[in-house]
C-alpha cells in the first residue's frame, strides 16, 4: 500500500470519527467550523479538539489529570449565578479541594509533511496561538498542537476552606468570560485566514 493511500485511509477514518462524535455531542459546536475548514485541505486532518472552557474541578493540585473530577464546565460565557450555585453545593458537601479555571482552546492537526505543518503553525501563531508547536514528526505524518494562552486557575476550596470571597465572585467570572471570548476570537481569525489561503 502506498503512503498516499495510507494517508487517504487515515484521514477518512478521522473525518468519520469527527462526524460521529459531533453527532453525539462530544465535539464542541463552536470549534466544528474551524475543524471543517482545516479538514478541507488535502494536507491536513484533525484529531482531538476542545474549543476552550470555564470549569470547576475537584483536585488537590491544578493540572493533576489523574485525580480530577469535573463538577461543572461551560464552553460559553458563564453567569455568576451558575458559578455561585456550584460553589454553594460544594460548600454544603464539605469539599476539601476545588479549583475554578479557564482552559484555552486546544486541537491537534496532522499534516502530510513538515512544510504543511510549518504553514499552519505559522498561521496559528499569527492569529495569537503563540504556544503552539510541532508535537511529533514521522514520515508522512507531522502532528501540530495548536493551543491558546488564555488560562487561569484559582483555588475555590483548600483544605475545606472557601478561599474566594463570594462578593469577589463577579470579578472572577467577568475575567474568566473575557479570557474565554478572547481565545474564541483567535479561533475565528484562524478560520478566516485558512479560508483566504484556500481560495488564493
Amino acid at each position: 500500500m502506498s503512503e498516499e493511500t495510507r494517508w487517504i485511509i487515515r484521514k477518512k477514518h478521522f473525518l468519520e470519527r469527527l462526524e460521529l462524535e459531533y453527532k453525539i455531542g462530544r465535539v464542541d459546536a463552536d470549534i466544528k467550523p474551524l475543524l471543517d475548514v482545516i479538514n478541507s485541505f488535502n494536507e491536513y486532518y484533525t484529531t482531538s479538539s476542545c474549543s476552550g472552557r470555564i470549569q470547576i474541578t475537584l483536585n488537590r493540585l491544578p493540572g493533576d489529570k489523574q485525580n480530577i473530577i469535573t463538577v461543572a464546565k461551560w464552553h460559553r460565557e458563564v453567569k455568576v449565578e451558575e458559578v455561585l450555585s456550584v460553589v454553594n453545593e460544594l460548600k454544603e458537601s464539605a469539599t476539601e479541594y476545588s479549583w475554578f479555571s479557564v482552559q484555552p482552546p486546544i486541537f491537534h492537526v496532522v499534516a502530510r509533511d513538515v512544510e504543511a505543518a510549518l504553514n499552519i503553525l505559522n498561521l496559528a501563531r499569527h492569529c495569537g496561538f503563540k504556544h503552539s508547536g510541532i508535537q511529533s514528526v514521522k514520515k508522512f505524518r507531522v502532528v501540530v498542537e495548536i493551543t491558546g494562552s488564555e488560562r487561569i486557575e484559582v483555588p475555590l476550596f483548600l483544605e475545606g476552606v472557601l478561599i474566594v470571597k463570594l462578593e469577589h465572585l463577579p470579578v472572577l467570572v467577568k475575567i474568566a468570560n473575557e479570557l474565554l471570548l478572547k481565545s474564541k476570537e483567535k479561533m475565528r481569525r484562524l478560520q478566516e485566514m485558512l479560508l483566504k489561503e484556500r481560495f488564493n
